[in-house]
């Protein structure tokens, strides 16, 4: 088949005039995110872990690394319980968030099953600030500039 003219193209790939409204419906019944997120909204570059309850134990993963102004997904879909915990430092190794929970973090990518004899198990016991998600299914943590 061939094209007359560029009008003769644009009308054969134009949307039809419903496909707006299909798009939106499929939208509102799509099932929602459901993730943990972590955007870095300091100046610098950040290495993150996380720690979540995984049965029986606690599991702590990392590193992921952020860019100033960027966000990164730790955990795909419904959130593993209530409560989550999050520790990050910048390049440096100087901490930028930390909390009270005391985990298991390795020096390379890393995920770790139990939270006690870190160092028995060659690795570093650090501490995770505690996040309350209230229970729902999907959460995003920001990560900003200590106040001076």
């Amino acid at each position: 088949m061939a094209f007359s003219d560029v009008r003769d193209f644009r009308l054969l790939t134009r949307a039809p005039r419903w496909l707006p409204a299909l798009v939106a419906l499929a939208m509102t019944l799509a099932p929602a995110r459901a993730d943990m997120r972590v955007c870095n909204n300091t100046h610098m570059l950040v290495n993150y872990a996380i720690g979540y309850n995984a049965g029986e134990r606690f599991a702590t993963e990392g590193w992921w690394t952020m860019t100033p102004g960027s966000c990164s997904t730790a955990l795909r879909g419904a959130l593993p319980g209530r409560f989550l915990y999050l520790y990050a430092i910048d390049i440096d190794a100087v901490d930028v968030l930390t909390g009270k929970v005391s985990m298991c973090v390795d020096r390379g990518k890393f995920r770790v099953l139990g939270i006690s004899d870190c160092w028995r198990r060659g690795l570093q016991a650090v501490n995770f600030a505690e996040i309350d998600t209230g229970g729902t299914k999907d959460w995003t943590a920001f990560l900003t500039d200590a106040r001076k």
